[in-house]
């Protein structure tokens, strides 16, 4: 009898730590990433008053402190399902709002990038990374907008899906101005491939051609 207590007793205490540490890893996946939260404020004041797209977004974890800095925030995903309150898109996003959370449902693997030129004030981009959308990234931040990129990490075989060392550098360079960069190699040996963890601005070159 005082064993089969003693054995309920200590599943009973398994079963709560297991829960205790499931709940733990669904909360961390609810916050917002390191990067974002360091550099949220920055974001959302360079921002102009554009919206700001947070490019896969997920459960929209990275555009709720956006949202509560004052920002319209566009969260784009191919399953919305996830994102909390979903609005209807309805307005003219030129137009200033109230900061909300606008969803836009989309392939990003396949469907035409629907955003013009510096018409979005920041790029929110974690842990999705298509080397197609770069271009399109550096096409429509708008000047002094800033663009945080954050890749998946390095484990298991995630880094069959990252870039080259020096890829990501090399494709905004000419056009931002790099504020944070780290780069960390990741994979089997020999094999070419980091994590990328980057924030950068639209420098002044887009704002002079695009005032003239």
């Amino acid at each position: 009898m005082f064993f089969t207590c003693l054995h309920v007793a200590a599943t009973t205490s398994t079963v709560s730590i297991d829960a205790a540490v499931a709940k733990s890893k669904e909360r961390r996946l609810d916050e917002p990433s390191p990067l974002v939260r360091r550099f949220a404020a920055k974001i959302a004041e360079a921002s102009g008053g554009l919206p700001i797209l947070d490019v896969a977004c997920g459960s929209g974890r990275n555009a709720f402190p956006l949202q509560r800095l004052g920002c319209t925030v566009i969260c784009i995903d191919r399953d919305l399902s996830h994102l909390p309150n979903r609005p209807s898109i309805s307005r003219d996003l030129s137009e200033p709002a109230a900061p909300e959370l606008i969803p836009r449902q989309m392939d990003l693997l396949k469907d035409r990038w629907p955003f013009g030129e510096s018409s979005v004030g920041g790029i929110i981009n974690v842990h999705f990374f298509c080397p197609i959308l770069l271009p399109a990234f550096e096409r429509s931040l708008a000047p002094g907008g800033y663009l945080l990129l954050e890749t998946v990490p390095g484990c298991g075989g995630n880094y069959i899906e990252l870039p080259k060392a020096g890829t990501v550098r090399n494709t905004f360079e000419k056009s931002l101005d790099f504020e944070f960069y780290r780069e960390r190699r990741v994979g089997p040996k020999g094999v070419d491939a980091v994590t990328v963890r980057m924030l950068a601005r639209m420098g002044s070159e887009r704002a002079n051609r695009d005032s003239k």
